[in-house]
């Protein structure tokens, strides 16, 4: 690839269109991760732990569907229904994706094919960036403003956690899309350095260099830090009796020398260019004789495994990759009350309980009353577990393939004829999105496994209608 593809390249897509790009696509993918498991008859508002209490409510709400709400709840307030969680984000993403578009076609139709003129129709660029911020920041009861508050409200938590407050099953959520947004931050900081005065929307062009080259990777590691600090709360949390968040945290900081080592190898390339200059280092193969390079690919690989193997043990809970399927049941009665009625009514009780306590002791939900043991075989299919939500278990063996194929797409670049970073500027935004597709995912499983720890789930996979004993299931994969 010479220097005017890489030129052409940036000029279908640049970059700030491209960072909008990804953010509708994450819309969507929460969108239709809401609806499916409404669709599934899942009360997501409850087994997310979403509370009205913690959202800003000095303008009046965007109007909601009428919810049913159980007296004997101890939340003190309503619920937003299942049912009424994903119609708005689908409204939000239609505007959203209107803005984006119109942008995109009147900057393409600005340029006309000439990569000359797009510097020249950079505002344009910029406009759609500050319309998408100013829509996200409206202090106006328009745009969907009680969705925009939800994500800045849980967002502002994440940031800026209290030390005296739990951390609630949606921030873990939350966190964990960041996760996956963690390339597109960096995007964000070079987009923005390419409309400022001086910038340019050629990649070729963008010379970052002393502090700022180093924000590209701080943000990209920033959801990385919010997780593992979330993790060290819940091991904080459970009196640094449960190991569970603790093993989860390390998963989490091993992804630091991955960050760093790669922002690394980016000096090397351009060592490479100052001996060799610009056209021979275009075509200079150093992947594997460079000990950055190695370093980074063993910490990748490693960082890569761990994350695949806690995605599908701990994350999921399924039994593929424990050492030992046998898991412990407890059966607990309990004096329950009905949840909020969706679909199939179900037991929601265990959310009056902190989110912290869930945490205590190795993900066990505890209740006073008495209790029993007993160990159950493996009575289901093969690498899976009991209970499983879905009927068919091909859904989640090909989930595992996915997730497993999705976690290791950046083996594309170790191919020996791509060696700069726009060279692989299409290839990663492919992968960028790719990993987004994986975390949309991830979330149907990881919801349905935190359903059951919470005893929302019966032993042949359905929900609870109506008040019955939750089922409390013991971890032991990490113990």
């Amino acid at each position: 690839m010479d220097g005017e593809d890489i030129l052409a390249s940036s000029a279908f897509i640049p970059l700030p269109f491209r960072v909008l790009g990804l953010v509708g696509l994450g819309i969507l993918c929460w969108a239709t991760n809401l609806h499916i498991l409404h669709l599934l008859g899942i009360d997501t508002a409850n087994v997310l732990e979403t509370r009205p209490d913690k959202l800003p409510l000095s303008l009046p709400p965007s109007p909601q569907p009428v919810l049913s709400h159980d007296s004997s709840s101890s939340l003190g307030s309503s619920h937003q229904s299942s049912a009424s969680l994903h119609r708005p984000v689908y409204r939000l993403l239609i505007i959203y994706s209107v803005w984006v578009i119109a942008t995109y076609v009147a900057f393409k139709m600005a340029i006309n094919g000439d990569m000359k003129m797009m510097d020249r129709s950079r505002s344009i660029a910029t406009l759609a960036s500050i319309g998408a911020l100013a829509g996200l920041f409206c202090p106006f009861n328009i745009l969907q403003k009680r969705e925009r508050d939800i994500f800045l409200v849980a967002l502002r938590r994440c940031l800026f956690p209290s030390s005296k407050k739990p951390v609630y099953f949606c921030d873990v959520i939350l966190a964990d899309i960041l996760t996956s947004f963690a390339k597109v931050l960096g995007d964000i900081w070079v987009s923005t350095n390419m409309l400022m005065p001086g910038g340019s929307l050629l990649m070729a062009a963008v010379d970052l260099h002393g502090w700022s080259e180093w924000m590209v990777p701080a943000l990209i590691s920033l959801p990385f830090v919010i997780r593992f600090r979330q993790c060290l709360a819940e091991y904080s949390g459970s009196g640094y009796t449960n190991t569970r968040p603790l093993f989860n945290a390390i998963k989490y900081a091993s992804s630091f020398p991955v960050i760093f080592l790669s922002a690394m190898q980016k000096m090397v390339v351009a060592d490479i260019t100052a001996a060799k200059g610009a056209e021979e280092a275009l075509h200079t193969t150093w992947h594997g004789e460079h000990r950055i390079f190695r370093l980074w690919l063993l910490f990748l690989i490693v960082s890569s495994v761990y994350s695949f193997w806690w995605d599908v043990t701990n994350d999921w809970g399924l039994d593929l990759l424990r050492r030992s399927p046998e898991r412990a049941v407890e059966v607990s009665p309990t004096n329950s009350s009905s949840g909020f009625t969706h679909g199939r009514r179900h037991q929601a009780s265990t959310l009056s309980v902190e989110p912290s306590t869930l945490n205590k002791s190795a993900d066990v939900v505890h209740h006073s009353s008495p209790s029993y043991f007993h160990h159950q075989q493996p009575s289901h299919p093969y690498g899976l577990r009991t209970p499983l939500l879905f009927n068919y278990p091909i859904i989640y063996y090909a989930a595992i393939i996915l997730n497993l194929v999705l976690r290791f797409t950046w083996s594309m670049k170790l191919s020996p004829h791509l060696h700069t970073f726009a060279e692989l500027e299409a290839g990663v935004f492919m992968v960028e999105a790719c990993e987004l597709l994986r975390r949309w995912l991830w979330v149907f499983f990881r919801v349905e496994w935190e359903m059951t720890k919470k005893g929302m789930v019966t032993l042949d996979g359905m929900e609870m209608s109506g008040p019955r004993e939750p089922l409390m299931i013991r971890d032991l994969s990490l113990r």
